[in-house]
């Protein structure tokens, strides 16, 4: 049972909230508050799953409650609804809320967006991690991006192109700008897919304000994860995913869909390295890749915590579905985004393609992809008959 929790000052707003979710009383343990002080009151004497609140409130407004949320309960999901957006709402709102619904608030998305939240949860068990996802305001990012993009931003040289160059070395930053630009605050109709989109969309001052806001730039790594190797990595992923869309005959959509996969694929791996290893060589273990040895370790593998913060921050659940099937390599048939992530993973993974060469162009991404192709298949092939036998 979901323990959800509304906070509103429209007593109205509330009411209309409690009769649309009777539908949902058998799958949610439902609780409404007027005030960000009972809200806290109530958190803190109680379990509570998800905290869905109002920005606009007098006395304590929807980010600074959801701030207090996120240090009393780090692993409650906390959703903000606001009617305007403002820059600085924004702003404040992202560093403390996992997802953004505009308002007046369809309650229906809302039940569907609260719905595939308590989907994403049920994937990770541990407590802990919860706590270290749901905590998290930001990524860690590279200090070298930081200052290449503050160095652009000030150039008279600089475009959006150029930027959206530097930040998508940086799974951090690409991660930041998709999800805010995406957020309800911004009321688009169709979905930002691009780096160079999101800049253009909210303008160089919020940008800078969000690459400001980075606190973890400068010395916030733990020294156990390398940052700029996932980086590396990340790109290299991205752009054989992409590739593998469009040989497959994907639609730019479906591409662009690949290429965001593929650049926050390996997010989990971060996540990780903010945990506490009781035993063994932490900077061993995520650096080898093994995710059966983070099971052992951790519980749980990079993919299946990536794909769960993923789905907190509210991506593309087909990213999601993409991310968390690298978990299980032997799965059901999979989409199209899900399949080039796999045959762009297993590509790199494999060292068909190291991480430390050079980009590679289209023909060798082409033949790599198609001899990965070939060993999956034959990997599966190899299952299946192993399977029947023993059926």
């Amino acid at each position: 049972m979901l323990t959800v929790l509304f906070v509103d000052d429209d007593s109205n707003v509330l009411q209309g909230t409690r009769r649309a979710t009777r539908s949902m009383r058998q799958f949610w343990n439902v609780h409404f508050v007027e005030h960000g002080s009972e809200a806290l009151e109530y958190i803190t004497e109680n379990r509570v799953d998800v905290v869905v609140s109002d920005m606009r409130m007098p006395g304590m407004d929807g980010a600074e409650l959801l701030a207090k949320v996120r240090t009393i309960s780090p692993s409650t999901v906390r959703i903000i609804l606001s009617g305007y957006a403002e820059e600085e709402a924004v702003l404040r709102s992202t560093r403390v809320a996992h997802q953004f619904l505009s308002k007046p608030c369809d309650l229906e998305d809302l039940k569907r967006t609260i719905e595939e939240l308590r989907a994403y949860r049920s994937t990770i068990d541990q407590e802990q991690i919860r706590e270290v996802v749901g905590g998290m305001q930001q990524l860690p990012a590279l200090g070298t991006v930081h200052a290449d993009l503050v160095a652009a931003m000030n150039s008279s040289q600089s475009s959006n192109d150029s930027l959206a160059e530097i930040v998508s070395r940086d799974v951090a930053l690409t991660a930041e700008l998709l999800r805010l630009v995406n957020s309800a605050f911004f009321g688009l109709n169709s979905r930002v897919e691009s780096v160079a989109q999101a800049i253009g969309f909210l303008g160089i001052d919020v940008v800078q304000a969000i690459v400001a806001g980075h606190s973890l730039f400068d010395g916030g790594s733990t020294g156990v994860v390398d940052v700029a190797e996932v980086a590396r990595r990340s790109q290299l992923v991205s752009a054989l995913a992409r590739r593998s869309t469009r040989n497959d005959g994907g639609s730019n959509s479906d591409a662009a869909t690949a290429y965001l996969a593929g650049m926050l694929h390996q997010v989990g791996v971060l996540v990780l390295g903010e945990l506490d290893c009781p035993d063994g060589d932490m900077k061993a273990i995520l650096a080898g890749e093994d995710i059966t040895t983070e099971r052992m370790v951790f519980g749980v593998d990079r993919y299946t915590v990536g794909a769960y913060l993923l789905g907190l921050w509210g991506f593309d659940n087909r990213i999601v579905q993409a991310v968390n099937g690298l978990s299980d390599r032997d799965g059901p048939e999979r989409e199209s985004v899900a399949r080039a992530l796999l045959i762009a993973e297993e590509s790199v993974r494999s060292g068909r393609i190291p991480v430390s060469s050079s980009p590679p162009g289209e023909e060798r991404m082409d033949e790599v992809l198609a001899e990965t192709t070939e060993a999956l298949s034959a990997e599966a092939r190899s299952h299946s008959m192993t399977a029947e036998v023993a059926r």
